[in-house]
């Protein structure tokens, strides 16, 4: 799929940072980096669980191009039916998609849904938890500014107790908008993913209290944190419907998750959430078809 008019200059441009020691080559950069855009919109979906209708807001400002693989891929999608005592009903969902481009060369890119997050709608609350207590963002200042990096997205996996406290906190992930070595960039992602959990560890959520999920030991979810020197989290015109640039981390197994779903697999699929919400992991209705298929 053509790039619609973003060329390989803007991913070099990432390379104005204190990272770059060298030279770029700019096969190396093309290697590792990727750009990528929230979508979000909704769904209808049939008793049988199959897509009846689908939409995608703000589609006039997407490239006509991504409308229309997001449509055929969204079109061939089947959930879990919903049941209401018992019986299959139709059904609404909420859909945020991350959709990532992979250059192939200086001119194309590889398109594709990389990850997606359903929510059941406006009426279910209880699938995203809030946080009732923050400390000071400080320490990411700190990290951010002695590793000189100017941006930086992070994915942490909580698990919340019954007090809404962190019972156990990893890093899935850490994408960064500067390129260097391998080196380079895992020591910056270690002391951001450090730092960032140091923060969050110490903040209480709201937990469910009432419906299927209140009650339990310990709720799992992902939290997005995007962080910018220049103006703190990410702003809303970057993150909906907007290319951002960035050299994705490598995907850190969530242990409680797989032990759960014995799936063993080292997904990274929590790019979809929502910035600075954490989303349940079974939040939404369950995709039973693959997101990308021919």
């Amino acid at each position: 799929m053509r790039t619609w008019g973003f060329g390989i200059a803007a991913l070099l441009a990432l390379s104005g940072s204190p990272l770059v020691a060298n030279a770029v080559n700019q096969r190396a950069v093309l290697d590792k980096a990727e750009m990528s855009m929230l979508v979000k919109g909704g769904i209808d979906m049939r008793p049988d669980g199959s897509v009846e209708r689908y939409s995608i807001d703000h589609s006039e400002k997407l490239s006509p191009a991504v409308v229309q693989m997001i449509g055929k891929q969204v079109s061939q999608w089947r959930f879990e039916p919903a049941l209401v005592e018992g019986k299959p009903v139709a059904a609404h969902t909420n859909m945020s998609l991350r959709i990532v481009a992979k250059p192939v060369d200086e001119q194309n890119f590889n398109v594709r849904i990389q990850s997606a997050s359903f929510s059941g709608g406006s009426g279910a609350k209880d699938e995203r938890m809030g946080v009732l207590k923050k400390t000071s963002l400080s320490p990411m200042v700190s990290a951010m500014a002695s590793t000189g990096t100017a941006a930086a997205d992070l994915y942490l996996a909580l698990k919340i107790g019954p007090d809404g406290k962190v019972l156990d906190a990893i890093v899935g992930q850490v994408n960064l908008t500067a390129y260097g070595s391998d080196g380079q960039m895992a020591k910056v992602r270690k002391a951001l993913g450090n730092a960032a959990l140091n923060v969050v560890r110490k903040w209480t959520f709201s937990v469910p209290t009432k419906g299927e999920r209140a009650g339990q030991p310990y709720w799992s979810g992902i939290l997005p944190v995007s962080f910018r020197m220049w103006g703190g989290s990410r702003p809303p015109d970057e993150e909906e419907g907007q290319w951002q640039a960035y050299f994705p981390g490598p995907c850190t197994p969530i242990p409680w998750r797989v032990l759960e779903q014995d799936d063993g697999k080292d997904r990274c699929d929590g790019d979809a959430a929502p910035d600075g919400v954490l989303t349940l992991d079974d939040s939404g209705p369950k995709l039973l078809t693959p997101l990308m298929q021919g």
